[in-house]
């Protein structure tokens, strides 16, 4: 369990540079912090797209489950309770988006991302 559980900042660092290297001037951080920061290029195709605004949140999904595991270090109902909790939220909010319910847009393969990512953890570890 501790092999893949330590890795847990690596899916973490990667959305965050996808963030920072690829999402558009709109976003606020790029507000805030845009002298230091420029996109490097807009996405095109749909891959391109699923990359740079879908796959940062099931790459942060994953972390934060990866996280879980690695600081309570044991595979118990619990703990796997307590690795899903985000991304049953990161769900919850793409669907409260379908429904109006939540401000943002729903799109489908956000709702794949929190839910893929985080099982495919979850198998790895467990």
């Amino acid at each position: 369990m501790k092999k893949w559980t330590f890795y847990w900042w690596i899916p973490l660092f990667i959305g965050c540079l996808i963030y920072v290297l690829f999402r558009t001037d709109t976003l606020l951080y790029n507000k805030l912090l845009g002298i230091f920061f420029t996109p490097i290029a807009s996405p095109n195709t749909f891959l391109q797209r699923i990359i740079v605004f879908s796959l940062p949140d099931g790459l942060w999904a994953m972390s934060y489950t990866m996280l879980i595991f690695h600081l309570r270090k044991d595979k118990t109902v619990r703990t796997l309770i307590w690795s899903i909790i985000i991304p049953i939220v990161g769900i919850l909010s793409e669907i409260g988006q379908l429904y109006y319910l939540i401000p943002g847009t729903f799109d489908i393969i956000d709702l794949i991302m929190y839910i893929v990512a985080p099982t495919l953890a979850i198998r790895l570890i467990l």
